[in-house]
């Protein structure tokens, strides 16, 4: 709660208010200790601003300076950290060493650029290009994604694209022991790659390369929405089942050789060594893979769950779930507010609680039932861990995504099998037989199963009644109804559980009140929405860009795959529309703006000023003022006498990755 509430603020705290609230926070725990219901609640202060201050120390440290200004033409020299392909472009980290009309000292610690095809330089090296930077960009309306946020925790302050292939390695990167390990990591990563590309079809080596090295970019657009429509993309963000799969897998082939071998099966604890060879498989595969959050979490509770192993303990509680938390959020405390975090949480939380309850009992003597038997409750146990997550996950994916898949639970009834008992498996041979130049062959046997997979996607995706999407709810509501169901689950005594029902009572309140805006502007002053909810329908201009457009879309929880159903288009240089009661005009520069002013309520001049005093009364005025300055604006209560608007730069706040207006 302390990180989400860090970034929440509206503005950046100093780090004399951080260290004055912790200490505060630490005396009232000192004078509190004798009395037990006041101690408790002043540790839970006290763990709220030791979340505060990771937070700001990640701020502190994984900051730098940021592009302020957009730099049209300039040459840009640096090294190489990263390669990551993106279809049919490559996206590139450097870290600058020289950028045309920045002083040093301005620089950025990394640059994200772009550039056509593929390039013929690695990692480590030092490469010249030219071409065109951006200051971070904000949200392009309120309630947008944020983007920039999590590029400048990870140091990149600029991002861009180069100029064709116009580039110029300058300096090979060392060779040998000095060789950083990160170079050294993305080359495995890139190697590994290469390999899988060899061995496989174009789509199923995208799909194989996500599954081993976390590398998404190849993946083609129609097989990424195949598998989020169908419930099947968490396949693709390597959590739980794959390090889960991938160190039983290990924990399974070493103990069984070791067995096979009666005079170290009879003397020393396989078991035990098949467990330490299970935990550096997964810490390999953490590296390898690029140590995103899910697989954080994912190989923190595997590596606890395989050590209570070593010290003949069981580890599968809600303890555990906590401590992976603590660990990613000390790591990486920002990720509280992504997608990733939240799914991957809430749906362990569940089906943790779940198996260590009533779940237990449930399944309790499978052991002595027949093969048919252990099979239907395998099954069984399948089912209800996909009903149990998609309840879990529901309200997050429909705050994050705007749509939620139905037939997701029952696609994944043979999808996880199918990972479980093939593809994981002879992934795992891949990746031992790849040393020595023998990965072909099981590369080529998993492909048969990724197709298998991919097919079931397509086949589920096109069920099109499946899939419900539903317009954005209120956060805080989602917020505070993830806390009720938290607090329940956490507790074992009924009297504290009652209390859940303060966040759940909150959740349907805000739920109630929600309100989605009627209009939106962009701070881009190109792309516009005006949501008329009596025809469920949003009108925008010509030229929109494709992503504004679903993500709008989605938002108002219309089905962005048949845009036209709910689309009126206005082709017009100057849209004169009408909602909610009121006249609106919407023109990229008003030749008249005391006519316009004259004949609309809502008055919208996208790319000039408006004349001081030009409108009397109560006009709405948004003009480049507001746009250049304030970013991209979320207008609402249109229906009523006093509609109101809200800006970027009010809902981002005041923090070093919001560049707003070269500011």
């Amino acid at each position: 709660m302390g990180c989400a509430w860090y970034f929440s603020l509206p503005a950046q705290p100093t780090p004399e208010i951080v260290g004055a609230v912790l200490i505060l926070s630490l005396l009232i725990l000192w004078f509190s200790r004798r009395h037990i219901l006041l101690f408790f609640g002043a540790v839970l202060l006290l763990a709220v601003c030791c979340g505060m201050a990771i937070s700001a120390f990640h701020l502190w440290a994984d900051g730098g300076p940021t592009l302020k200004r957009t730099l049209y033409s300039a040459a840009l020299s640096g090294r190489v950290i990263a390669i990551e392909p993106q279809a049919r472009r490559t996206r590139i980290i450097l870290a600058p060493i020289m950028i045309e009309g920045m002083e040093p000292e301005n620089h950025p610690r990394k640059v994200r650029i772009s550039m056509p095809g593929t390039p013929d330089f690695g990692a480590g090296d030092v490469i010249t290009v030219s071409g065109r930077l951006f200051p971070l960009r904000p949200p392009a309306v309120p309630g947008d994604p944020d983007f920039a946020r999590r590029l400048y925790l990870d140091g990149i302050g600029a991002t861009g694209f180069v100029f064709g292939r116009n580039y110029q390695v300058t300096q090979i990167a060392t060779s040998g022991f000095l060789h950083g390990w990160s170079d050294r990591i993305s080359d495995v990563r890139h190697t590994i790659m290469a390999e899988v590309n060899r061995a496989m079809a174009p789509d199923h080596a995208s799909v194989a390369s996500a599954l081993i090295v976390g590398e998404r970019g190849d993946i083609s657009p129609k097989i990424a929405e195949d598998l989020r429509k169908s419930g099947l993309a968490h396949l693709l963000a390597i959590s739980g089942l794959h390090m889960g799969l991938l160190c039983g897998t290990v924990f399974f082939f070493v103990r069984l050789v070791l067995a096979a071998i009666p005079p170290l099966a009879l003397r020393y604890p396989i078991k035990k060594w098949a467990a330490c060879a299970a935990m550096i498989a997964g810490a390999f595969y953490l590296v390898l893979s690029g140590g995103t959050v899910p697989t954080q979490r994912a190989y923190v509770m595997t590596g606890i769950v395989l050590f209570a192993v070593l010290v003949d303990r069981r580890a599968i509680s809600l303890r555990l779930v906590a401590l992976a938390a603590l660990v990613v959020l000390i790591v990486r405390p920002d990720a509280i507010l992504g997608p990733s975090f939240q799914l991957s949480f809430a749906a362990v939380v569940v089906l943790v609680a779940f198996y260590n309850g009533i779940g237990r009992r449930w399944f309790t003597g499978a052991a002595d039932l027949g093969p048919g038997g252990r099979l239907s409750r395998y099954f069984l146990a399948l089912l209800i861990t996909s009903l149990l997550v998609t309840a879990a996950t529901a309200p997050i994916i429909v705050f994050h995504f705007g749509r939620i898949s139905l037939l997701g639970i029952f696609a994944n009834l043979a999808a996880i099998p199918l990972m479980a008992f093939w593809v994981m498996p002879v992934m795992v041979l891949a990746m031992i037989a790849m040393p020595f130049g023998l990965a072909s062959v099981p590369l080529q046997v998993m492909e048969p199963g990724l197709e298998a997979l991919l097919y079931l996607a397509d086949r589920v995706a096109a069920q099109s009644w499946g899939l419900w999407y539903l317009s954005r709810p209120d956060g805080v509501a989602i917020g505070a109804m993830v806390l009720a169901v938290t607090w329940l689950i956490i507790w074992q005594n009924n009297r504290m559980r009652v209390l859940s029902m303060i966040p759940a009572c909150i959740a349907i309140v805000l739920g109630v009140l929600h309100n989605q805006p009627d209009m939106l502007v962009s701070g881009d002053q190109k792309g516009w929405s005006v949501w008329m909810r009596e025809d469920q329908k949003i009108i925008v201009p010509k030229g929109i860009s494709d992503f504004h457009h679903s993500l709008w879309l989605a938002r108002y929880g219309i089905d962005p795959d048949h845009p036209d159903r709910a689309t009126i288009h206005c082709d017009s240089d100057i849209c004169r529309l009408g909602s909610g009661g009121k006249t609106i005009l919407i023109a990229n520069i008003l030749t008249d703006p005391f006519y316009a002013c004259r004949h609309a309520d809502i008055v919208v001049n996208l790319k000039a000023d408006m004349p001081v005093n030009a409108c009397a009364g109560d006009r709405m005025i948004i003009d480049d003022d507001v746009l250049w300055h304030q970013g991209g604006v979320a207008i609402y209560d249109m229906a009523t006498t006093k509609p109101w608007y809200r800006t970027v730069r009010q809902d981002a706040g005041d923090w070093p990755w919001v560049i707003i207006g070269g500011r």
